[in-house]
């Protein structure tokens, strides 16, 4: 299938994006599109989760590779990036949003979209609006918001209120996603086994919608 490079991104730590990038992956997987991780964050979250559960069960088949990309080399990252356009499949990036890192920039360049998860909260929205801004001096990509992390059941009408004007500023550059909810099972990724029943009912309505978004062919 045609190469799609998608980064899973923010400048704001804590919105759930190495979760987001592992789910979606094992969403892709179960819906018979080839895919590949690269883990290009200095901690390294989505790589060690899955060291640890191969240690754990060193026999459990792997449904989707991942691999670990040095950005301290700007020479060594232009090339890999090269190389990844021409993965026949999805390459899922698990990429920090740290503004002051140039060798980002290569990342951001070769994305066909950036997934840049957020919650309602105004540090968020503020660094967000940030992270925007300077992607798109560096970037064509478009751009998909994911609301993660919601409490859906919170009422206060100045938090319904500010939820609504994030939602239609962020339409105004990109695609706000519907949200996923607030779940302890959401939180409790794996990177080898099949999604459960209750992390595909959470994100189900966001996935689908990515999908459909991403113009995926098999």
């Amino acid at each position: 299938m045609k190469n799609k490079i998608v980064i899973f991104s923010n400048i704001k730590g804590g919105v759930g994006k190495t979760t987001l990038c592992a789910l979606f992956a094992s969403y892709l997987v179960e819906r018979g599109y080839p895919v590949m991780a690269i883990d290009a964050d200095l901690q390294a979250s989505l790589y060690r989760h899955r060291k640890r559960e191969k240690d754990v069960a060193p026999e459990a088949p792997i449904p989707w590779n991942v691999n670990l990309l040095d950005t301290a080399n700007r020479e060594q990252l232009e090339l890999v990036m090269v190389k990844l356009k021409e993965v026949p499949g999805i390459v899922l990036i698990d990429c920090p949003g740290n503004l002051n890192d140039r060798n980002l920039e290569y990342i951001y360049k070769s994305a066909d979209t950036a997934i840049i998860p957020i919650s309602f909260d105004a540090d968020t929205v503020d660094a967000t609006g940030i992270f925007v801004k300077a992607l798109k001096t560096v970037s064509e990509a478009d751009l998909i918001f994911l609301p993660n992390r919601i409490n859906t059941s919170e009422k206060k009408s100045e938090e319904l209120r500010q939820r609504a004007q994030t939602t239609e500023f962020l339409g105004l550059v990109g695609t706000v996603m519907p949200t996923v909810k607030q779940s302890v099972a959401v939180k409790r990724y794996t990177t080898l086994y099949p999604l459960e029943k209750s992390q595909l009912a959470a994100v189900e309505p966001s996935f689908g919608k990515i999908v459909e978004a991403l113009h995926l062919n098999k």
